[in-house]
């Protein structure tokens, strides 16, 4: 059989020596190489071979924390300014509420590739948990240390704000008591202008007494000032009490006569001034 190319003897079933063309067959039809495959045929074995894409797992994790990051700092914020009683809307946290939206945004479209890149629902399902578990810690962690913060700094605030205005009261109530001289009546007009700062002043040295307490309590490192503060805080109450029982003799005595207001105050007043004397007088 001759080579339909170079005309060469080849065999019945075999590519030519010289050129290597396939001779036709008895039948008409070319005999194919053993090693050919059809294009359609490469194509497939191509798309088998070729390997997967990775799920993007890592990023996919990278945004939860990211978010779980924001988020814990914005629940922080608010439980704070709530403990304090208030709420701010400060330029750092506007921006954390960009960000946190920035990184929830593509997190469906991350998840998305997740599902299409890898068929082991075991894994989804345990990333997923995870994710949600690792954002609820963050967040709840982050709003009850807030909180305690908060409320730790109103609570100092608020001491300090009782502790300006004890020394205020104190400062006014002493300097409007040593302006008492003269007659009877006119001591007693003093004592009748009294009554509304006294009622302030008892309030408020209430209110330390409990305060103090408490952040004794909190902050044992300090109890020696927070002892003696407290200290001065009892005796005012006590001479307190004993100016409001002076207000009222002197309202009692208010519309006497003259000659009984001064034997009364001698009976029934000038007892509860000694008693107070024998407090030493807070320093404001």
């Amino acid at each position: 059989m001759q080579c339909p190319n170079c005309l060469s003897d080849v065999a019945d079933t075999e590519n030519c020596p010289s050129c290597g063309a396939v001779p036709a067959t008895e039948s008409g039809v070319q005999v194919e190489p053993a090693q050919t495959h059809s294009a359609a045929e490469n194509s497939k074995a191509d798309r088998h071979a070729a390997p997967s894409l990775p799920a993007p797992y890592a990023i996919f994790v990278a945004l939860v924390l990211s978010l779980s990051l924001c988020l814990a700092f914005l629940a922080f914020r608010v439980a704070d300014d709530v403990a304090h009683g208030y709420l701010h809307l400060f330029p750092v946290a506007i921006i954390t509420a960009v960000l946190a939206a920035g990184f929830m945004i593509p997190m469906p479209w991350i998840w998305n590739k997740i599902e299409s890149r890898d068929q082991n629902t075991a894994v989804q399902k345990r990333v997923l948990v995870l994710s949600i578990v690792i954002l609820l810690l963050f967040v709840v962690v982050s709003a009850v240390t807030g909180e305690a913060i908060g409320a730790t700094g109103s609570e100092e605030s608020q001491l300090l704000a009782d502790l300006a205005e004890r020394r205020q009261l104190g400062r006014d109530i002493t300097q409007a008591r040593n302006s008492m001289q003269g007659s009877t009546p006119s001591q007693i007009a003093v004592y009748k202008e009294l009554g509304a700062g006294v009622e302030r002043f008892d309030e408020v040295l209430h209110r330390l007494e409990l305060e103090l307490s408490i952040y004794d309590r909190k902050f044992p490192a300090q109890h020696a000032n927070t002892f003696a503060t407290l200290r001065w805080v009892k005796t005012d109450l006590k001479r307190n009490d004993l100016l409001k029982q002076e207000i009222q003799v002197a309202t009692d005595l208010e519309y006497l006569g003259t000659a009984t207001q001064e034997q009364l105050w001698k009976e029934r007043m000038q007892p509860l001034l000694d008693e107070e004397a024998e407090y030493v007088p807070s320093k404001y």
